[in-house]
């Protein structure tokens, strides 16, 4: 809406329906003003040639010609077409608090690590996924960001039987396990066969002292804000957004 001319429905209390219409089709579209007829003006607002005519009127001038006059004037000011304030979305009080605690995250994800998971990508092609719980999700996740990038990739869970990794895991150059505590007793078990193999190990887990951290060839520690994990598994908090979060800036930085 052009705000120039706006003043024009100040002028409106004693309009009709129809005449204000009218008069709003042209506060929208002021490109109209002086380039169009009083008939094409009522057949694009659905009234009579009457109706325009009544509003003029109505409005103090003899006629349309008058009226339109009337709204060049306005419309020679100095252009301003009136924009909504853009609103600033009101963010969560968690917000900043998800965001700080990934930057947290970074402490511990060093250019050094970051490279060498970039190493992996580009030079190894067979992968094997493994993750229990919530884990799995992220773990089938960063499966499938793999198999995008046309990796032989293969998830396995605690639903599978332990013999499908040990029948596979010759076949596999790469584990990437994630567990947030780091000591699930399933994701160890593979991790050790994986060692033994031969298999390089690549994990992520929550940043204080665990198990498969110390197994890892490539570790990559998340800042937690739960105060146990095993009380607190349950519980919803940063730790699985910012990990897909991570897993995709790998990936990007890995590929870009």
């Amino acid at each position: 809406m052009d705000n120039r001319l706006v003043t024009l429905l100040t002028r409106g209390a004693s309009l009709t329906r129809a005449e204000y219409r009218v008069l709003a089709h042209l506060t929208e579209h002021p490109m109209l003003v002086g380039n169009i007829t009083v008939r094409e003006l009522a057949q694009a607002t659905f009234v009579s040639t009457a109706t325009i005519m009544r509003l003029c009127q109505k409005l103090g001038f003899s006629g349309f010609s008058e009226f339109i006059w009337h709204c060049k004037q306005l419309l020679s000011d100095t252009p301003h077409i009136a924009a909504q304030a853009p609103s600033l979305p009101e963010l969560p009080v968690l917000f900043n608090q998800f965001i700080a605690n990934y930057q947290h995250t970074f402490q511990w994800v060093t250019q050094e690590k970051r490279q060498q998971l970039a190493d992996l990508l580009r030079q190894k092609e067979s992968f094997f996924l493994y993750g229990a719980g919530f884990s799995y999700l992220f773990a089938e996740y960063l499966t499938k960001k793999l198999q995008v990038l046309g990796k032989t990739a293969f998830i396995s869970g605690p639903g599978d039987s332990r013999n499908i990794f040990l029948s596979n895991a010759s076949r596999y150059q790469v584990f990437i396990a994630v567990s947030r505590s780091g000591e699930t007793e399933q994701v160890l078990d593979k991790a050790r066969i994986a060692k033994n193999v031969g298999m390089t190990i690549v994990a992520f887990t929550r940043a204080s002292a665990n198990t498969l951290a110390g197994m890892a060839d490539v570790h990559f520690a998340l800042y937690d804000e739960a105060v146990h994990f095993a009380a607190e598994a349950a519980g919803v908090t940063s730790f699985e957004s910012n990990l897909v979060l991570l897993m995709d800036l790998l990936l990007l930085e890995a590929t870009g």
